[in-house]
C-alpha cells in the first residue's frame, strides 16, 4: 500500500522521460540530431499536478537518458480569453526543476498557449484548452465480500464492485478515471488501487494509474461497474472509496493511450510499433489539460 501511496509523486517526471522516445509523425531520428525543447504539462485548476509545466532539452527523442534544463530557458503562457500573457517562474523542488503557474491563472472552459525558447534552440509552442468538468452520478458499491486469508491471520481479503454512470458535460468525449481507497487508522490519506479489467470492458489501462475512456466505445445508457480485489490488516478496514473522474482532452488521451499501449508492446516481440503521441510545434511532448471531480462512498455495513 506505501509504494502505491508514493508512486503518483513520481508519474509527471516518468512521463516527461517517456516522452522522448518518438512522436507523432515518425520515429526516424538520428542519434546526432540537434537537441530540440520538450514540453510535458497537463493543466488543471485543481491540483499540484496541473500547475506545473517541465521544459527540458532532449539530445536525442530516442533516447531519455540525454535530457537537460538549457540556460536562459523563457517559458511564456497566454490566455485566449482575457489576451494575459505570464512568464512562468522557475521552481526547483525534489532535485527538480520545473515552471509554475501563478495562483488563479488556469481556469476550465479556457485556452492557453505555451511558447518556450531559450539561446541556441528553436522557439517551440502548442495550444490547449482545460474542459469544462463531467459529473459522476448514482456511484454505488455492490457485492461486497470479505474472505479471512487463509495464509494470514491478520489479512482479510475484500472483494467488491462500484458502478456508476457519468454525466457528460456537452461535447466532452475523453477521460481517465482514478480510483483511491481510504482505510481506519489512515484517514485522509489515499491509497490507489485498479480494477481487474475483463476483456469485454472496450478501456485501455493507463500506463501507472487509473483507465483511459473514450465516450464512444460506451454503451449509451449503461452504467459503467469495475471490480476490485483488495484487503485490509488488523484493524485498517477498508472504510471509504473514492472516484476521480478527470475530463481531458484528445490531447491528453492521445498522449497517455500511445504511452500505454507502447508498454504493453514492449512486452510482445512480434508487435508493431507504437509512436507516442507529440502536440508541441518544432520540439517534443504533450501539452494538454484536464479538469477533475472526486465523488466517494462509505463501505456500507
Amino acid at each position: 500500500m506505501e509504494y502505491k501511496r508514493i508512486r503518483i509523486q513520481f508519474l509527471f517526471f516518468f512521463a516527461a522521460l517517456l516522452i522522448t522516445v518518438g512522436c507523432e509523425s515518425t520515429l526516424d531520428f538520428q542519434f546526432d540530431a540537434p537537441p530540440k525543447l520538450t514540453i510535458v504539462s497537463h493543466l488543471t485548476p485543481g491540483s499540484w499536478e496541473g500547475q506545473r509545466v517541465h521544459v527540458y532539452a532532449s539530445q536525442s527523442p530516442l533516447d531519455s537518458s540525454n535530457f537537460y534544463i538549457p540556460d536562459n530557458l523563457v517559458v511564456d503562457v497566454s490566455e485566449s480569453q482575457s489576451g494575459q500573457t505570464v512568464r512562468l517562474d522557475t521552481t526547483f523542488s525534489d532535485g527538480k526543476i520545473f515552471f509554475e503557474f501563478p495562483s488563479g491563472f488556469l481556469k476550465a472552459g479556457n485556452n492557453y498557449t505555451i511558447t518556450a525558447f531559450a539561446p541556441g534552440f528553436d522557439p517551440v509552442q502548442a495550444t490547449t484548452s482545460i474542459p469544462r468538468p463531467s459529473q459522476i452520478t448514482d456511484l454505488i458499491i455492490k457485492d461486497i465480500r470479505i474472505e479471512q486469508s487463509q495464509a494470514h491471520q491478520f489479512k482479510r481479503n475484500i472483494h467488491y464492485k462500484l458502478e456508476f454512470n457519468i454525466d457528460h458535460f456537452e461535447s466532452n468525449r475523453y477521460y481517465h478515471l482514478v480510483f483511491y481507497n481510504e482505510y481506519e487508522g489512515s484517514e485522509g490519506v489515499l491509497v490507489l488501487i485498479d480494477p481487474e479489467l475483463s476483456d469485454d470492458q472496450n478501456l485501455l489501462p493507463h500506463y501507472d494509474y487509473g483507465v483511459l475512456i473514450d465516450r464512444l466505445d460506451l454503451e449509451e445508457g449503461k452504467p459503467l461497474q469495475f471490480e476490485f480485489r483488495d484487503w485490509a490488516v488488523d484493524d485498517q478496514d477498508l472504510i471509504r472509496v473514492y472516484v476521480e473522474l478527470r475530463s481531458i482532452t484528445a490531447d491528453y488521451y492521445k498522449y497517455h493511450s500511445t504511452l500505454a499501449r507502447q508498454l504493453i508492446v514492449r512486452q510482445d516481440p512480434f508487435a508493431e510499433p507504437v509512436t507516442i503521441f507529440n502536440n508541441i510545434e518544432g520540439g517534443y511532448g504533450n501539452f494538454s489539460g484536464f479538469t477533475q471531480i472526486i465523488t466517494s462512498s462509505d463501505l456500507p455495513h
